[in-house]
């Protein structure tokens, strides 16, 4: 009752509100000091490529994926500015590390001169891997453990991971070419 009557008295339209508000309930990934093992699985090659997130295909953004060394990729994160006509690239370091079976993937972002502020933290993602599809469910920043040695992560990943509250929302990606 208290909110419509503060919507009511500012006079502005109740989907904006409901829009700052969703905008501001979207998950972060989980942020880790580190990551879930060192890279050990070799490199996926249905990966690599340029990745577009599904049904925006035409958008000028991208994942570019490539191969690093023998188990870790370099991915390319491509965002264009359409207000400033401007390419913004993230580029970060990846690998896979495989717990029960289920993939997920490891990035960090990468320092060099124009991220030179970045987090040292990994972000982690349970991994969908098919052809040409590519499904990413990052674990929910509701998290609040934090984990000094790989043991204890892939435990705690492993005993939660079946779980659908463990993640945040899933983002989908097609494989636009290699």
């Amino acid at each position: 009752m208290i909110v419509v009557f503060y919507f009511k008295m500012k006079k502005i339209p109740v989907y904006i509100y409901l829009f700052i508000i969703s905008f501001l309930c979207v998950a972060c990934p989980y942020e880790s000091v580190i990551p879930i093992d060192t890279p050990q699985v070799p490199i996926d090659k249905n990966l690599i490529g340029v990745w577009k997130e599904a049904g925006h295909t035409d958008e000028p953004n991208n994942y570019d994926i490539r191969k690093f060394d023998d188990f870790t990729y370099l991915i390319t994160e491509n965002t264009y500015r359409k207000q400033e006509h401007t390419l913004e690239q993230k580029k970060f370091k990846g690998h896979i590390s495989m717990i029960a079976n289920t993939p997920f993937l490891n990035i960090k972002m990468v320092k060099d001169s124009a991220n030179l502020t970045v987090s040292d933290n990994y972000f982690l993602y349970r991994l969908d891997i098919q052809k040409d599809k590519l499904k990413l469910l990052p674990l929910s920043q509701y998290i609040r453990e934090q984990f000094t040695n790989p043991i204890d992560l892939q435990a705690f990943i492993q005993k939660y991971q079946h779980l659908s509250f463990f993640y945040a929302e899933e983002s989908e990606y097609v494989k636009v070419n290699d």
